[in-house]
C-alpha cells in the first residue's frame, strides 16, 4: 500500500509511478474474466494557476474483461489520464463543481491510498457493458412464430375483391 499526504504531494510538486498487479486490484476481480496482467500508472502533481493543488493520474493496461453478449473473455485497453483538483473539503469541491462542470476534484486526503485511486479510476474506465464488436446484432436471428396481422387483412381484402 502506497499512502501520501495528497495535499503536500502537490506542493511539493512530486511524482511517483508502479507496477500493480491486477491480482491486487480486488474491487475489479468481478468485472475481470482474468486477474493476469499488470497496470502501469503514474502520479503527478502540481499547483494550478488558481494556487490549488493538483493530481495527475496516468493508468494503462491491458484488462481481460467478460463479454456480456457471449460470456467469453475479451481484451479491453485501458488507458487513462485524470487532473484531479484538490478542495479542503466538500463544500469547496461543491462550489468548484457547480462553478466548472468539466472540473474533476477530490478532497484534500492526509492518507490517500495511491493504488485504491489508481483502481478507481480504472473502475470509471471500463466500459457498462462490454461486449465484442463482432457480437452484434446480426447474429440474432429472430422467428416470428405469428403471421403478420396486415398481411392476413390483405389477403382477406383479395379474397373480397374476387
Amino acid at each position: 500500500m502506497i499512502v501520501i499526504h495528497s495535499g503536500q504531494f502537490a506542493l511539493e510538486g512530486e511524482k511517483i509511478e508502479g507496477l500493480t498487479p491486477l491480482s491486487e486490484l480486488g474491487r475489479l476481480h468481478d468485472l475481470l474474466a482474468s486477474t493476469e496482467g499488470s497496470m502501469v500508472w503514474k502520479l503527478s502533481s502540481g499547483i494550478d494557476k488558481l494556487e490549488r493543488p493538483w493530481l495527475f493520474v496516468d493508468v494503462g493496461g491491458e484488462v481481460q474483461l467478460v463479454c456480456q453478449r457471449c460470456l467469453k473473455p475479451m481484451p479491453f485497453f485501458v488507458n487513462v489520464g485524470s487532473t484531479l483538483v484538490q478542495f479542503p473539503d466538500e463544500a469547496h469541491l461543491d462550489d468548484a463543481e457547480n462553478a466548472d462542470e468539466d472540473l474533476e476534484g477530490i478532497v484534500i486526503d492526509p492518507e490517500l491510498d495511491v493504488i485504491a485511486l489508481i483502481e478507481d479510476e480504472i473502475l470509471l474506465a471500463l466500459p457498462f457493458a462490454s461486449r465484442h464488436e463482432d457480437c452484434g446484432a446480426d447474429r440474432i436471428v429472430l422467428k416470428d412464430s405469428k403471421p403478420n396481422p396486415f398481411a392476413v387483412l390483405a389477403q382477406l381484402k383479395t379474397r373480397e375483391a374476387e
